[in-house]
């Protein structure tokens, strides 16, 4: 069916598009991200969870035309393009060819023809439309008035009548009517409701798999993988001068993954290929993953910015997600992941090694099983610094870092580095987070510690007490 009206030149057809709601495992009421998928299957392909969620009414388009707007601009805001809510629906169905072991002992899951759905939920709704009560798709996008019969562009009935005159009733021999439909549509004569567009494709997809502390709250987790994929989505462009379009991210979860006995929660930084076949790029980035962490790290290396920019992070197409986007919270992690090559797995026993260490690092209060190993050795020689401290420069400011262990009332900041290199002095983390520490007012002791300090046992412990003088 074709029609060139209202902006719309084909029409496909209609998606029935449900969601599943993942068991809430980290703070309650939160509504996660959903996995989206067609009606006919029952139960999520990624955890197996059959628990309801948001429904979505979608159809599928062939194009659109433009059409120039002569109309005068009424608001400042008109001026500026806003960005939809495009969200990337992988359905973990493809088949996978490749794994890896990364960094921190961290999985990389490379599948090939994997079918991954985008969806287009429209703009935001404004001030206005909230006031009028204006037709929308849910709180945070509008929609599209589409009629999924026709493919005309409608109108809603709060601008219908505008004028204060009686609306005249539709005649017989005329279905056109007030909403827009065209004349044959079955569906003339009834509002229209909003709907989002949907296509789908077959695609090549890598996912960097991490297993999770449940007592990590929900929004910080969001920061901290969206900040972590979109800086690597970047590294990943740069090492191998890609396009923006060549290579997609979404961030997938939390979910609960493993056996009953030990469950965890697990999360997916998920980056794909949609060209037809794939371009080859995600088993290169694979094996060379610990490069694009270091091609990540050089970039993020820029002054005047101290939590995201246009410069590093922030981006048109993922500025719905820019207040997530802080640099800080990640360089840690790159540095983990730049430290070795990538090591190749057997397909067949699974994505992730037994995640016992990381739970139990969790469980102690700290970050990973390298800041466990640094917690007991302070234990065992009677050195007790708090784990994960936030820290700022002086009382007055807020934190701008969280430091691994530290003693605030005596300004003692440390961190444990994963990596085994130092990437310099003029890295944005030491000129901009810690030397800031080092210059506050009053100014922090920052040590930072490495896997290989750990042979020092009861020495470094006595060197960490010297700092705090008589009193540590």
């Amino acid at each position: 069916m074709l029609t060139c009206n209202g902006g719309l030149l084909s029409w496909v057809g209609k998606w029935d598009i449900v969601s599943l709601q993942h068991p809430q495992i980290y703070d309650p009421g939160i509504q996660h991200e959903r996995l989206r998928f067609d009606a006919d299957c029952p139960k999520c392909p990624r955890c197996g969870t059959d628990a309801p969620g948001q429904p979505l009414p979608a159809a599928e388009f062939g194009g659109f035309l433009a059409r120039r707007d002569e109309g005068s601009i009424l608001d400042e805001e008109e001026r500026f393009a806003t960005r939809s809510l495009v969200t990337l629906h992988p359905q973990w169905d493809g088949e996978v060819v490749g794994r890896w072991t990364v960094g921190p002992e961290w999985a990389l899951r490379w599948s090939r023809g994997e079918e991954v759905r985008w969806i287009n939920e429209g703009p935001r709704p404004s001030p206005k439309d909230l006031k009028d009560n204006a037709p929308r798709l849910h709180l945070d996008a509008k929609g599209y008035l589409l009629c999924n019969a026709c493919g005309r562009t409608l109108t809603p009935e709060t601008a219908q009548n505008t004028t204060g005159g009686r609306r005249r009733a539709r005649s017989g021999n005329a279905r056109q009517d007030v909403y827009g439909h065209a004349e044959s549509c079955l569906q003339a004569g009834m509002p229209p409701s909003p709907l989002a567009l949907v296509t789908a494709g077959k695609a090549e997809v890598l996912r960097l798999l991490v297993p999770l502390p449940e007592s990590l709250g929900y929004e910080a987790l969001r920061s901290w993988g969206l900040s972590l994929g979109y800086a690597l989505r970047i590294g990943m462009r740069h090492l191998y001068m890609l396009d923006g379009a060549e290579i997609e991210f979404v961030l997938e979860g939390p979910w609960k993954a493993g056996e009953e006995s030990a469950r965890h929660g697990q999360i997916s930084l998920a980056f794909s290929d949609p060209s037809l076949g794939g371009s080859g790029y995600l088993r290169r980035i694979a094996e060379e993953f610990y490069l694009v962490a270091q091609r990540t790290l050089e970039h993020l290396d820029h002054p005047h910015c101290e939590t995201a920019c246009y410069r590093c992070l922030k981006s048109y197409q993922n500025q719905r997600f820019h207040e997530f986007l802080e640099w800080p919270r990640v360089i840690a992690d790159l540095e983990a992941l730049a430290q070795t090559s990538p090591r190749g797995r057997p397909l067949e026993i699974g994505d992730l090694d037994d995640p016992k260490p990381w739970l139990e690092a969790y469980a102690a209060g700290v970050g990973s099983p390298l800041e466990l190993k640094f917690l007991r050795l302070f234990e065992k020689h009677g050195f007790h610094p708090e784990k994960q401290v936030p820290v700022s420069p002086n009382d007055a400011s807020p934190p701008i870092s969280v430091a691994d262990f530290a003693v605030p009332e005596q300004r003692l900041a440390i961190y444990i580095d994963g990596a085994a290199f130092h990437i310099g002095a003029n890295l944005r983390r030491d000129c901009f987070i810690r030397d800031r520490l080092r210059n506050g007012n009053p100014p922090w002791s920052v040590e930072e510690l490495r896997a290989a300090d750990l042979a020092l046992g009861e020495a470094l412990v006595k060197r960490l007490c010297s700092i705090l003088g008589p009193s540590g």
